[in-house]
């Protein structure tokens, strides 16, 4: 008998975003449910389940916002824990997934469409070359996509965005001094995502002061475009300190095959991106500037990670209903 659907799912910490698709074929259509905490993201799944017909579901795969461990995943953000104990009762089936969301979004990333990537610093990416992803958010998300000889690919889990990081430029030395007096620690992530643009904009508008309150990230961006200067200069400063760390996660990685940066943030911030403070620190790297004079960076747009957790299905899993599967070696 063949059987339908495998449901794709990001927890991200604050919502769901979740499709259906054939075991096989790329996911349409996604949808962002309530998933901030484990009361909403069961009743979602659950909701989700029940618009499925008898034995329509084939498994499922999960990403989450945080390492996985020992079949586990503690959202860094706000705590929460996701487990394939939970998923498979949640979902009746034993045919589930969990990986880190950034290592779903590398797995994603060949799967995009090269006319759908906008380049962000140019260059040409060697084929079958690895590959580094990464994306400021909620928080800041690496992995790695290693090349597998002859066909497919190896995906590299990375807590990268939990590295300590240190200014170059003048400018960027009393936000780090700023950040460190109200955070306790500057982490990348602590300056690379929602909260960070957010602390960059106050660090310039409260002249350093760790007891000023930072405006909303959608706040600063929407000054930006309005054309603040203050508001422009901390998008600039972001944009120069993205640069950098995507320059150190393409040495890490030895990503010849280019740089790919995916997240909403980065979408909301667009045109205001600063190119020019993106390609000097990019390349700002000492005797290994060279490396990275040609070595592209592209923006992946929407949802790479249900992308990459398609890949975890082919044809041959239309087979069996989950409620068939009997033993599985996850």
């Amino acid at each position: 008998m063949t059987h339908g659907v495998a449901l794709l799912a990001d927890v991200t910490g604050r919502d769901l975003i979740i499709a259906l698709a054939r075991p096989g074929d790329t996911p349409g259509e996604h949808r962002v449910l309530p998933g901030a905490t484990s009361r909403e993201l069961e009743a979602s799944l659950k909701a989700v389940l029940a618009e499925l017909g008898p034995n329509e579901l084939v498994g499922a795969a999960v990403s989450a916002a945080g390492p996985e461990i020992e079949g586990a995943v503690t959202l860094t953000n706000t705590g929460m824990s996701v487990s394939l104990t939970w998923l498979r009762h949640v979902l009746r089936t034993p045919r589930v997934y969990l990986v880190n969301d950034f290592t779903a979004c590398a797995m994603g990333a060949p799967k995009v469409a090269e006319a759908k990537l906008s380049v962000i610093h140019p260059g040409k990416a060697a084929r079958n070359g690895a590959i580094a992803v990464l994306g400021p958010d909620i928080g800041l998300g690496v992995a790695g996509l290693a090349p597998l000889r002859g066909d497919g690919w190896l995906a590299v889990p990375s807590e990268g965005g939990h590295m300590d990081f240190c200014p170059v430029e003048a400018r960027e030395a009393p936000i780090f001094s700023a950040v460190r007096a109200r955070r306790g620690d500057v982490s990348a992530e602590r300056l690379l995502s929602k909260e960070g643009l957010s602390d960059i904009h106050c660090a310039l508008v409260g002249d350093g002061n760790p007891l000023a309150a930072p405006e909303n990230d959608n706040v600063v961006i929407d000054r930006a475009r309005a054309g603040d200067a203050q508001a422009r200069e901390a998008i600039s400063i972001f944009s120069g300190l993205l640069g950098g760390f995507a320059g150190d996660m393409a040495l890490l990685f030895a990503a010849r095959g280019g740089v790919f940066l995916n997240s909403p943030l980065l979408e909301a911030i667009d045109e205001l991106l600063d190119l020019e403070a993106f390609a000097r620190r990019y390349r700002a790297k000492g005797r290994m500037s060279s490396y990275l004079a040609d070595l592209p960076v592209f923006r992946m747009p929407g949802r790479p990670a249900l992308l990459g957790l398609s890949s975890l299905f082919t044809p041959s899993d239309m087979r069996h209903a989950a409620s068939e599967v009997k033993f599985l070696d996850c």
